[in-house]
């Protein structure tokens, strides 16, 4: 997806690469058997969102109202943050699960090299992934299933949701960066979930799971009326908690979610929970794992040269629906890593996590240094193709010259062609010519012998009278 750039004055504009139209394209486009395929994975539910527009100018307005030092959004009534239950409910995705952490020394997998990644640059495109659906086509196998995956992290998960929302609300309130990156479209019906600021209507009169499916684009308006709508903002527009209905209640995402913090072997749902995770993510954002291996979906689409990164490791994928570490785990286990709190439990679970189990990991790079040195490569590809070109245009000046000459002596062959056709007609002509003169000669001769005979029987004849 190209860059969306917000063109409105006033607060930092903001671009992004988050692309729902793409994924939503993709969607379209598989099987009944592809899809039942993805749903055995646990991400059946992102099949059902419907494509919805970006309001650009009321994420603006929300990103600038985040605290990174509250990790919450400073609104006029109070303050307000993100939950994992805000994440179940509105994508449907799993938010428990045990960590998994790849160590640095994880080696090269042969998955990679399946993608054509090369050792020494570790990153898938969406480009090829679009390419390698494309060729797939119909076919519904593992390959497929990882590809998709893949290609949804790239263009729409980032992988782990929560933890991306706050990494770039971080980044952008904290480091003042343009670019944005994370699942917008769950940021936006967040904000339409808790925040009655320009609400569409809802698309159908009963609740469906996830919530994203509820809401169609909100209004197109103008950034000042967003800023002058958050300024009024009043406690009875505030949603500070989503209260479940009963259907949602028996989805067992959230009953998963709510008997692990019964367990407490999750963080608290409440607010001040919520607080500390967000606490504990920017930690982890600011410092970073350094056990990571980075093996990169670098989101470079058509002529785009930044890239937001999505780390991923994945051996082998499980269709089975009895699989109980099938694929379905993946997301949440990768939210968990932003939230584990001691390098040693990390370790001792990746060590007896094994060496075939499903795995995602979220890395994120500096954008803007990534940008800086990715302008100075292009500068210098640049250079290098002026100085190929230079050196092409001499060659085509040769080229031209020699394409001349051949051209020239084609003419004077052509001309030669011509004189040795005439010389070849006038040899003809001498040798017609020659022939008549043989033949005059031959005539010539006889006629001679005939006159030699004649005299010679003339003076034998005078000679004879003569005797007599």
């Amino acid at each position: 997806m190209r860059h969306s750039l917000v063109q409105n004055p006033g607060v930092r504009n903001f671009s992004t690469r988050f692309s729902l139209p793409s994924f939503i394209k993709r969607v379209n486009k598989l099987t009944d058997s592809q899809k039942d395929a993805i749903r055995r994975t646990g991400f059946g539910s992102l099949l059902l969102i419907p494509d919805q527009m970006l309001s650009k100018n009321l994420l603006v307005e929300l990103m600038e109202r985040w605290d990174y030092e509250k990790h919450a959004f400073v609104l006029s009534p109070g303050e307000i943050t993100i939950s994992l239950l805000d994440v179940a409910l509105i994508l449907g995705l799993r938010a428990t699960g045990n960590p998994v952490v790849l160590r640095a020394d994880t080696p090269f997998l042969d998955l990679e090299r399946g993608y054509g990644v090369a050792l020494w640059n570790r990153k898938i495109t969406v480009a090829s992934l679009e390419q390698r659906l494309d060729s797939l086509a119909e076919t519904n196998n593992e390959d497929f299933v990882r590809t998709f995956v893949l290609f949804m992290f790239g263009t729409f998960l980032f992988p782990t949701v929560l933890a991306d929302v706050f990494h770039w609300l971080y980044k952008r309130k904290k480091e003042k960066v343009q670019y944005v990156g994370g699942c917008l479209i769950f940021l936006q019906v967040w904000c339409l979930e808790h925040i009655d600021i320009a609400r569409p209507s809802l698309m159908d009169c009963c609740s469906k799971f996830p919530r994203v499916c509820n809401w169609g684009s909100t209004k197109s308006h103008q950034r000042h009326w967003f800023a002058s709508k958050f300024k009024e903002l009043e406690a009875n527009q505030i949603i500070w908690s989503l209260e479940l209905t009963s259907d949602e209640s028996n989805t067992d995402i959230i009953k998963e979610l709510i008997e692990a913090e019964k367990r407490k072997t999750w963080p608290d749902m409440n607010q001040q929970s919520s607080l500390a995770t967000c606490s504990r993510t920017d930690r982890t954002v600011k410092n970073g794992y350094q056990p990571i291996v980075h093996l990169v979906v670098d989101l470079e689409t058509e002529s785009e040269s930044e890239s937001s990164r999505v780390a991923y490791g994945i051996q082998s994928l499980s269709s089975d629906p009895s699989d109980k570490f099938s694929l379905h785990e993946t997301v949440s286990r990768s939210s968990a890593c932003h939230y584990t709190g001691k390098e040693k439990e990390r370790k001792e679970f990746s060590q007896s996590s094994g060496a075939d189990i499903p795995i995602v990991i979220s890395s994120d790079d500096d954008l803007e240094d990534d940008l800086k040195k990715k302008n100075q490569t292009l500068e210098k590809q640049i250079l290098q193709l002026k100085n190929k070109n230079i050196d092409l245009m001499r060659e085509n000046e040769i080229l031209k010259y020699q394409l001349s000459s051949t051209l020239k002596f084609k003419e004077q062959n052509v001309k030669l062609q011509e004189e040795n056709k005439n010389l070849q007609q006038e040899n003809v002509k001498l040798q017609e010519e020659n022939e008549s003169l043989r033949q005059e000669n031959q005539a010539l001769s006889l006629s001679t012998n005939t006159l030699v005979n004649r005299l010679d029987n003339l003076v034998f004849d005078v000679i004879k009278e003569e005797c007599q």
